[in-house]
């Protein structure tokens, strides 16, 4: 994966991705690493686009 396609943001959303995927010890990263950890990124704009439709965004 050429990372330096992805925005600041984006690559830090995969990172801590591939971490949560390897703290689960878990062989892959799945899609669900990746929403925690756009969930969990202060300024995201995922947190606020789910609040919008009414989802439950605490993690």
């Amino acid at each position: 994966m050429r990372m330096e396609r992805f925005t600041l943001r984006g690559q830090e959303a995969i990172q801590s991705a591939i971490e949560a995927a390897e703290r689960n010890q878990h062989q892959q990263v799945e899609p669900e690493h990746l929403l925690l950890a756009m969930l969990e990124q202060p300024e995201g704009v995922v947190r606020p686009v789910l609040g919008k439709i009414g989802a439950n965004v605490q993690v």
